[in-house]
């Protein structure tokens, strides 16, 4: 795991890029902030195989107020761009001990990711949230290997709050597929 200094020194060698960044580096890690907006599915139920619905909703100055049991996708405020490390985005402890999860799963990222970082927010307690408000730390190991394989999937270069895009992994010969062996 890079600490601040190698943090610093690849930052300087535009290997790390976070805005703010040199402004929010810890021990070990970039504080990231939340974006202004957040995303709900509007939908009831989601189909991983289709594009389900949402509806974007701004996060006023003096909050919003999240409610338990429900799924946000949220982002962080700041692009970054990664090369030649895995950043690994983690919740902040203090945000964990009121009971919000900012990651439902995935907490990696990959070598050559350019965008915001997609957070899927899920609170035990009634939550307040605010634009700009400190919601996570981004983490950096030397990534070991072919370090030219460099990211360009279905989220790179993503700004908004960007809900899941697994539907455009299924043709419709494998959606027929999937469906079939669900209902069976």
């Amino acid at each position: 795991m890079l600490s601040n200094d190698a943090i610093r020194d690849e930052i300087i060698r535009k290997s790390i890029s976070v805005d703010n960044s040199f402004d929010n580096i810890e021990e070990n890690f970039i504080n990231v902030t939340l974006g202004n907006s957040i995303k709900v599915y509007d939908a009831p139920f989601l189909d991983v195989t289709e594009d389900t619905p949402t509806k974007e909703i701004i996060i006023p100055e003096d909050g919003l107020i999240l409610k338990p049991n429900e799924l946000y996708i949220g982002r962080t405020a700041e692009f970054t761009k990664t090369y030649g490390f895995v950043p690994v985005l983690t919740g902040k402890e203090e945000l964990a001990a009121v009971g919000m999860e900012i990651h439902v799963t995935a907490g990696f990222g990959d070598n050559g990711f350019e965008g915001t970082w997609t957070l899927e927010i899920v609170c035990a307690n009634p939550t307040i949230v605010y634009p700009g408000m400190p919601i996570g730390q981004i983490y950096y190991y030397p990534l070991i290997g072919n370090a030219s394989i460099e990211y360009r999937g279905k989220y790179f270069r993503q700004i908004d709050p960007t809900s899941s895009r697994l539907y455009r992994e299924y043709e419709n010969t494998e959606k027929e597929k999937v469906k079939k062996y669900v209902n069976n």
